[in-house]
């Protein structure tokens, strides 16, 4: 849907350290019609700057600027804040207005995309929705961290010919000891096979800052989970009874979908969390080549959900079909992932989930916010205390 055509706006360029503001409005006359721009300021992208552009808007309520990496967002609240009504738009959306040899539009263009209804605006959460967010990402973020420092863990040992599993709980303990002076000579004649030449001193030094790294970073992911679980609405509480929906991956979805009501079916949900297939018609014939790029948060979550709830009784018959059908477990997988986006979509959108419950789901417990594995029925009397 576009957006309305507006009498009068303005658009802000943002940039890291300087804001571009633009007045523009809507003429309608027998000489002339269009948008024409009534004045154009730059203000230092500082608290000072920022109060001399909401003095210059005045009048000037409604506007738009584009979500320029991180810069947007401090901006967006003040004027948010004030009373403002800001519309973000996505860069690639301008994209396709117009054109992609534009390397960047000038808030001018901007002003009179905004105001002939040209463009439309992003969803920017507020209050729980955007905390949550900013958690679950940032969580993301730090696992993908994790995984780095694991790949350079299992490189050093590799290169020194290394055969054990690093990873698991007698694992850590191996690689302690091989960072910090070696194996003891039961060690050695039980892991013989396994076990590769001495490390150097270059090896040992890396591989100990390597280990004290994964840890802080283990330590970092579980404190911001706990945060994330202290402050989930009933929503995620919900969403989490799904079988293969754990409390975070809940915490992500409900977080990355947000407000629901944007989005016009369960279809359009599933096509925002990237499981739509994009299709291609040219006469009567149709294809289907690959899927609608949608939020990456989103699909990411839900192909993991989909590969626990495969193995689910709830949608097993429905997985297993799908594979028979196609000889491919990563796109059934996908597909499970779309229906499990359908489902979370009606689940956030009613209140309540209303299918098969799974036999046990994480939930807190009282004012401790740790994950705790419970049965489903300590769980609803926890919950509804």
């Amino acid at each position: 849907m576009e957006s309305e055509i507006k009498t009068r706006g303005f658009a802000i360029d943002v940039s890291r350290d300087k804001l571009t503001v633009v007045k523009a409005e809507l003429v309608t006359t027998q000489e002339k019609g269009g948008v024409e721009v009534n004045e154009v300021r730059e203000f230092k992208y500082d608290n000072e700057g920022i109060e001399e552009l909401i003095k210059f808007l005045g009048e000037y309520k409604e506007g738009i600027m584009e979500a320029t990496g991180p810069y947007f967002f401090y901006l967006h609240e003040r004027l948010t804040e004030k009373g403002f009504k800001v519309t973000v738009i996505n860069p690639l959306h301008l994209k396709e207005v117009f054109g992609k040899k534009t390397d960047k539009l000038d808030a001018q263009r901007l002003a009179k995309a905004f105001i002939l209804g040209a463009v439309k605006g992003s969803y920017i959460p507020t209050g729980e929705i955007r905390e949550l967010r900013e958690l679950t990402r940032y969580r993301e973020s730090l696992m993908r961290k994790i995984t780095q420092v694991k790949n350079e863990i299992r490189k050093f040992l590799e290169i020194a010919g290394y055969k054990i599993e690093p990873f698991d709980k007698r694992g850590m303990v191996l690689l302690e000891k091989l960072s910090r002076g070696g194996l003891s000579e039961e060690e050695k004649d039980e892991l013989k096979e396994k076990l590769g030449r001495n490390l150097n001193d270059a090896e040992k030094l890396a591989l100990k800052q390597l280990v004290d790294l994964l840890k802080s970073l283990e330590a970092m992911v579980k404190e911001v989970e706990d945060m994330i679980v202290s402050k989930i609405p009933q929503p995620v509480v919900e969403l989490s009874k799904i079988p293969g929906v754990g409390l975070i991956s809940a915490a992500t979805i409900y977080a990355e979908f947000g407000d629901v009501s944007r989005f016009s079916s369960s279809k359009a949900a599933r096509a925002y969390a990237g499981f739509a297939p994009r299709t291609k018609q040219s006469g009567e014939s149709e294809s289907h080549s690959g899927m609608i790029r949608g939020n990456k948060y989103l699909r990411r979550a839900f192909f993991l959900v989909a590969r626990v709830a495969r193995k689910s009784e709830r949608f097993k018959e429905f997985y297993d079909r799908l594979v028979s059908k196609w000889k491919s477990a990563t796109k059934a997988t996908c597909a499970l992932g779309g229906k499990l986006a359908c489902i979370c979509y009606h689940v956030i959108k009613d209140g309540v989930y209303k299918g098969d419950v799974k036999k046990s789901f994480r939930t807190p417990r009282g004012k401790d916010v740790n994950v705790q594995d419970v049965d489903v029925g300590d769980a609803l009397d926890s919950l509804s205390q």
